[in-house]
């Protein structure tokens, strides 16, 4: 049995004459009659009565009917499934991101991705620039977005956008009544930094400011995410120096203000495994921001 043998038999079916039938699908009537014969002949049932007046079908011939026009449609919907699918405008993507992209312009990138390929799965999961890593590697995730490029061999990264700094302080700091405030003049503050343990590249890089502005961070307490660390500068615990794009976190008894002294900034990445040929990743990478 194949899809040309139903096709025939939906045209008798249909118009219960074996000549229309064969008109319809442009083939004589003699072929036509042997492919409804060998077709019940491999289904083992009468499908249709025939007489010398008339074509009726029997209740096999009735349920085949359905089915085979069930069949012939999947089958005609075939070749768009499968462009939509090679166009990546099916299928599924899988994002991780680091906790603090949700402060900036990468959620519109994700709603935009949406719209452009409403029918993609796309599921998304906070993770750490390690985790991302090792899911990246392992193909539990499609792409990262990560705060530093990392070098693999077997992973491709693309600058995204860059952010500067800003200060977060307490409320009543002595510096809270200053639009922007020089990176030189909180030398004797206490910093609450990000976890060298799970942010080991923003660590780094904030504390080699400081050394650049000419003082030691006095590292009193390291936190993750980038929420906790404004958390416990709202709670007094000392300051911080985070992303700008932070700023739209607020918090009571938190104030940003804009960092001098620096002209330091921030990268975001995407990363992704270089042996992945998903077309919901090629759209994905086609993005603008």
């Amino acid at each position: 049995m194949d899809l040309r043998q139903l096709s025939y038999f939906v045209a008798v079916a249909e118009e219960l004459s074996f000549s229309r039938a064969a008109s319809r699908v442009h083939i004589s009537q003699p072929p036509l009659s042997r492919q409804i014969a060998k077709l019940e002949q491999e289904l083992g049932a009468v499908l249709l009565i025939r007489s010398s007046h008339e074509v009726a079908l029997t209740q096999a011939g009735q349920a085949l009917l359905e089915e085979a026009r069930r069949l012939l449609a999947l089958a005609a919907g075939i070749p768009e499934v499968v462009g939509r699918a090679s166009r990546g405008e099916t299928g599924s993507l899988r994002i991780g991101f680091v906790g603090s992209t949700i402060y900036t312009s990468v959620p519109a990138l994700l709603s935009q991705y949406r719209q452009i390929y409403p029918h993609v799965a796309v599921s998304v999961q906070q993770l750490t620039v390690a985790r991302q890593t090792v899911m990246l590697k392992n193909s539990e995730i499609d792409v990262g977005i990560i705060r530093q490029a990392v070098t693999e061999p077997w992973l491709a990264t693309r600058s995204l956008f860059k952010e500067g700094f800003m200060a977060a302080l307490p409320v009543h700091h002595r510096l809270a009544g200053q639009d922007r405030v020089m990176l030189q003049s909180l030398a004797e503050d206490d910093f609450v930094f990000f976890s060298r343990s799970e942010a080991p590249a923003i660590h780094e890089q904030l504390r080699k400011m400081c050394e650049a502005a000419g003082f030691s961070p006095r590292i009193v307490q390291e936190a993750y995410p980038m929420s906790t660390v404004v958390g416990l500068v709202a709670a007094g615990v000392g300051i911080a120096i985070v992303p700008e794009s932070m700023q739209r976190l607020q918090m009571q008894n938190v104030l940003y203000r804009a960092l001098r002294g620096t002209r330091a900034k921030t990268e975001f990445f995407l990363a992704w495994h270089v042996g992945n040929t998903s077309q919901t990743l090629r759209g994905f990478l086609d993005m603008k921001m």
